[in-house]
């Protein structure tokens, strides 16, 4: 149906450009716009006529009489051949032909615009639904969610990361953000992008290609598959952290990836820009672990710590396990001599006569054992 202010909008341009007047009928025949508003809401029976028939224009002189039709021309406008509605120009048959086909070739130019950008605030919302559903829909179905995307054509099976983006101080500036990248088109159909309830961006970011295949190189690949977000951000004088969640091909599976990204944005606490959810798994399925677990397997061997052994044991372990025991590495992290290094974790090895430089399985209970004593220490991990 042919929307009036549309209509009317397109009347006070067009009036701008020239005297004849214009009137734009819709698919009933009722004038709906014109530079005459007495003749607003009247019936033109020749706009019905050349609706309802095979008939694209008719001209009118003084000599046949219509109902509600002046001397003019009047002629059909179209979008994807299929009349819209009908534009009258009164005057001289000879003299306003010309004008009224420049007027239909303007406003099925306009309204072709008007219904792409009604058509894409459309998709838009529907994609925010959608997303809204998967981020926070308890009671949403799997069924739904396919319905969803059935509608918005996104294909499940493609392989989609998601990246969290947060603003620091300008987090009030999120939606402006998402528009300005929505708007220079950063982003691809099969992406889904949202505003999140805490200010952030979420972009499910779509990847071509067999995932095993990413694998070595998917921090690369993913830098690159959003470097005009990130230049557009930069331009824009925007701080901005990043939090990349797990790999899904899956909509069930999308809401526990989004947790992902908010679990490191949550807990991850540094100075870099960029964290990727696989580089802390240790972390994170440690946080997963009830303290009470933990008590039960490592209270014991804390009752037989002072304070001096626990500070010196959580800073040494912890600077081998980030720099994978590697001894130089490790004492470059905390600032250390390589011999303080050895000296130090020699203590720790005659102490709990353990040894994981070369015993795995002691490396482990070394590990387990730091990350019980860093949370009962409330440090974080």
């Amino acid at each position: 149906m042919l929307d009036p202010v549309l209509a009317n909008q397109f009347i006070e341009k067009v009036k701008k450009y020239t005297d004849y007047n214009i009137n734009i009928m819709n698919e009933k025949g009722i004038i709906i716009a014109s530079r005459t508003e007495s003749r607003i809401g009247t019936f033109h029976e020749i706009a019905y006529r050349i609706i309802h028939s095979d008939e694209d224009e008719v001209i009118v002189n003084k000599s046949n009489q219509y109902v509600g039709v002046k001397e003019g021309v009047n002629v059909a406008f179209c979008y994807k051949n299929k009349k819209m509605g009908v534009i009258g120009i009164t005057g001289e048959p000879s003299i306003v032909h010309p004008i009224s086909l420049i007027v239909r070739m303007s406003m099925e130019t306009m309204l072709e615009y008007e219904i792409y950008k009604e058509e894409r605030y459309r998709r838009r919302n529907m994609k925010e639904q959608f997303l809204n559903h998967i981020l926070y829909g308890e009671n949403i179905t799997v069924e739904e969610l396919k319905d969803y995307a059935k509608q918005l054509n996104l294909q499940e099976e493609l392989i989609r990361i998601p990246i969290l983006i947060s603003f620091g101080e300008k987090s009030n500036l999120a939606e402006k953000i998402l528009s300005g990248i929505r708007e220079n088109q950063f982003a691809s159909k099969q992406d889904i992008m949202s505003v999140t309830r805490n200010n952030c961006i979420i972009i499910f970011k779509h990847f071509k290609g067999e995932l095993l295949d990413l694998m070595q190189t998917y921090k690369l690949f993913i830098g690159e598959s959003i470097s005009r977000i990130l230049q557009y951000l930069k331009t824009n004088d925007i701080d901005y952290k990043l939090y990349f969640g797990t790999f899904q091909n899956n909509f069930a599976h999308y809401r526990m990836s989004y947790l992902h990204c908010r679990w490191i944005f949550d807990n991850i606490k540094s100075e870099k820009n960029s964290y990727f959810f696989y580089d802390y798994l240790d972390e994170y399925f440690h946080a997963l672990l009830p303290l009470t677990e933990l008590d039960g397997v490592f209270s014991v061997f804390k009752d037989q710590f002072d304070k001096k052994f626990i500070e010196n044991y959580l800073e040494i372990v912890n600077a081998l396990n980030t720099t994978d025991y590697n001894l130089f590495e490790g004492s470059k992290l905390i600032h250390i001599h390589r011999n303080t290094m050895v000296y130090r974790l020699d203590k720790l090895k005659e102490i709990l006569g353990l040894n994981p430089l070369t015993k795995h399985q002691e490396r482990e209970f070394m590990t387990e054992l730091y990350y019980y004593l860093s949370k009962t220490k409330n440090i974080s991990l």
